[in-house]
C-alpha cells in the first residue's frame, strides 16, 4: 500500500479534499484522439527500440520511456500527442461515493508545470504477458485552475467553488500496466487493458480562492479538523484517486501504443 504524507498548508476546508485529487493530474495526460498508425518500418527518433531476448530488456525500457521525455515537451505531430509542458487538462471529474468521504469533485481549466521533468527510476516486466511496472520520480509540480466540490467528509457538509493553486514536491508513483496484444489489418499492437496507479509525495502547498464561502468561522474550524484527520481521509479517498489515475493514463498509453506497432519499438517481436 502506497502511503501519503505531506505538510498541512491549506486555508480553507476543502483544501484536504483537492489536495488528494489534484495529485492525480501529475500523472494522468490529456491527448486527442488517435489518427495516424506508423508503418512497421518506421524508425521515429522518438523511439528508443528494445528486444525481448535482451539480457538487460528491463534497462532498455527504462531507457525508452526517458528517451521520450523531450519529445512529450513539445509534442509528437504524427501521433497527435500535444505538448505536455505546460500539462493542459481541460476537464476531469472525481467522485467518491463511500466511506467517510463522500465528495463529488469537477476541476477544470488545469494548467500544470513540471510534469514532463519525470525520470523513470526502475522497471520489471513479463513482455511475453504484455506486463510493465514502472517507478517514477517528478522533484517539483504546479498546477492552477478551477474547481468545484460538493460531499462531505467525515459527515461535515463541503460546498466550495472557485480557483485553486497546488505545489507537489518529489512525487513519487508506481503504475502497474497489463496489456494485451491487438491485431489490425495484419499488424500487431499491444493495448492497455488495465493500469494500476499507487503515488506517494513529500510535501505539498495549496490555497484556493473560494467564491462561495469567503471568510467564514464555522469553515476555519472544519479546516482545522480536517487537517487534524488528513490520514484517514487521505485513506478514504484512495479508491476514487487510483480510478481516475488508471482511466487517464491508461487513454494516454492506448494513443501511443495503438499507433505504434509492437516491431517498431520491440524489434524481435513476431
Amino acid at each position: 500500500m502506497v502511503t501519503l504524507s505531506y505538510t498541512a498548508a491549506a486555508d480553507h476546508p476543502v483544501s484536504l479534499v483537492l489536495r488528494a485529487y489534484l495529485l492525480i493530474t501529475v500523472i494522468a495526460t490529456f491527448s486527442r484522439p488517435a489518427e495516424a498508425v506508423l508503418s512497421v518500418n518506421a524508425t521515429p527518433e522518438y523511439i528508443h527500440s528494445c528486444r525481448k531476448a535482451d539480457v538487460q530488456f528491463n534497462s532498455c525500457i527504462k531507457e525508452t520511456f526517458n528517451h521520450l521525455r523531450p519529445y512529450l515537451i513539445d509534442g509528437i505531430e504524427e501521433l497527435t500527442v500535444p505538448p505536455i509542458e505546460p500539462l493542459v487538462i481541460p476537464k476531469m471529474q472525481m467522485e467518491n461515493g463511500h466511506g467517510a468521504v463522500r465528495v463529488r469533485a469537477i476541476l477544470s481549466n488545469m494548467t500544470i508545470h513540471g510534469a514532463s521533468n519525470y525520470t523513470v527510476l526502475n522497471v520489471r516486466s513479463d513482455m511475453n504477458k504484455y506486463r510493465i511496472d514502472l517507478g517514477l520520480f517528478i522533484p517539483h509540480i504546479e498546477a492552477t485552475g478551477s474547481y468545484d466540490v460538493n460531499g462531505n467528509v467525515l459527515l461535515l457538509p463541503v460546498r466550495s467553488r472557485g480557483e485553486f493553486w497546488a505545489s507537489f514536491e518529489n512525487v513519487t508513483a508506481l503504475a502497474k500496466l497489463y496489456g494485451v496484444e491487438v491485431n489490425k489489418e495484419g499488424v500487431k499492437f499491444m493495448k492497455t487493458e488495465r493500469l494500476g496507479v499507487g503515488f506517494k509525495l513529500e510535501n505539498s502547498d495549496f490555497k484556493i480562492k473560494d467564491a462561495i464561502n469567503m471568510q467564514n468561522v464555522i469553515g476555519e474550524a472544519m479546516n482545522v479538523f480536517l487537517n487534524e484527520n488528513s490520514a484517514e481521509i487521505i485513506e478514504e479517498m484512495k479508491p476514487a484517486a487510483s480510478q481516475a489515475i488508471g482511466k487517464h493514463f491508461k487513454n494516454f498509453l492506448n494513443n501511443a501504443f495503438l499507433q505504434i506497432p509492437l516491431k517498431v519499438w520491440l524489434k524481435d517481436s513476431e
